[in-house]
């Protein structure tokens, strides 16, 4: 079978940048729920985040160190984002979608598995730049059941990394997008 691009993790890419485009023109400044980082930087994070993908689709190094947010989110956020994605997205050639690649925790995977698993990162980082600048997103239901299934067993290591707040707890009876963020450190219900 030859490898696709990840139907989830287009959909979240949709969703991020949704969001994204929605920016009004003065609240690229405004703090976002991600401590000490204003819209800006949730933007170029994200953006960065494209370009891990980009370099590990063309098998090329990643680097050392991260970037500064606010350098790749540059002057207009939105187009940056979209330059990035193009980018990003030629190189996922089926070819580049089956290669195996070396994960932080030491686990190889194939690309197109890690790329199934990504969309966590953008919805939680769509709610942060909704949150920074007056939006509201509810993620589809099935991509908040998925990332949050796959979060469930991500989470702790994150957060032994210092990379993940504390969990907060959740009404019964909360929804998969409530019980991801929450999972996250993230204050679902404060909207």
């Amino acid at each position: 079978m030859i490898p696709a691009i990840p139907e989830r993790f287009v959909r979240a890419l949709d969703c991020f940048e949704a969001v994204l485009d929605a920016v009004p023109a003065d609240r690229w400044f405004s703090p976002s729920p991600c401590e000490g980082w204003s819209a800006i930087d949730v933007a170029g994070h994200v953006t960065a985040g494209l370009i891990v993908v980009e370099l590990r689709a063309a098998g090329r190094p990643l680097p050392q160190d991260d970037p500064d947010w606010r350098e790749v989110a540059g002057a207009d956020p939105v187009a940056s984002w979209r330059a990035t994605r193009a980018r990003m997205t030629a190189v996922l050639t089926p070819e580049a979608l089956a290669q195996p690649i070396l994960l932080g925790f030491g686990q190889r995977v194939a690309l197109s598995e890690w790329l199934d698993g990504y969309p966590q990162e953008l919805l939680v980082h769509s709610w942060d730049l909704a949150e920074a600048t007056g939006q509201q997103v509810v993620f589809d239901p099935d991509l908040a059941r998925h990332a949050l299934e796959r979060a469930e067993s991500l989470a702790s290591r994150g957060r032994e990394a210092g990379f993940v707040g504390p969990e907060l707890d959740v009404p019964d009876g909360a929804d998969d997008q409530a019980r991801l963020l929450a999972l996250y450190g993230r204050t679902p219900l404060s909207t």
